[in-house]
């Protein structure tokens, strides 16, 4: 779904997702620079690194308690994938909110009206192209990564 949001007066319709200098140059990841010329650009970089680390941490507690996320994923499907990370977190938020740790209301309602499956999947399909092309995009990248650096 989109996440619109703002950064240095910039609107940007999509997430991204924390990523190190191994990942493409495409609007879906915020990578850090390679070699910092400044106090600006260090002080991103210390920035993003710290929270890609965080991510990390998070995703080792489920690992911690999730075994199945511990295995290699190759051999999954994507939608599987995204089923089990789904379960997990929702399964170990209801840990949480069984032991009074819950940081997010566990009854509030999120999803959509049911809508007929045809319709969602034509939807689904069409929106899967058009995100394809905007992720992978180079420039909103690195408007991005300039805006974010000029933001903190």
């Amino acid at each position: 779904p989109a996440v619109p949001y703002v950064v240095n007066g910039v609107e940007y319709r999509n997430g991204y997702y924390l990523a190190d200098g191994i990942y493409p140059e495409w609007a879906s990841f915020g990578k850090s620079f390679t070699v910092a010329t400044d106090l600006k650009h260090t002080y991103f970089k210390q920035r993003q690194e710290s929270a890609r680390k965080d991510v990390e941490r998070a995703f080792g507690v489920l690992q911690g308690r999730w075994r199945l996320i511990q295995q290699p994923a190759r051999a999954y499907e994507v939608n599987t994938l995204i089923r089990i990370m789904y379960a997990s977190i929702i399964m170990h938020n209801m840990i949480l909110e069984d032991q009074n740790m819950s940081i997010v209301d566990l009854n509030r309602v999120y999803s959509n009206p049911a809508r007929s499956m045809q319709t969602m999947w034509m939807d689904r399909c069409e929106t899967q192209r058009r995100k394809a092309k905007e992720l992978r995009d180079r420039d909103t990248h690195i408007s991005l990564q300039q805006n974010l650096m000029n933001h903190i």
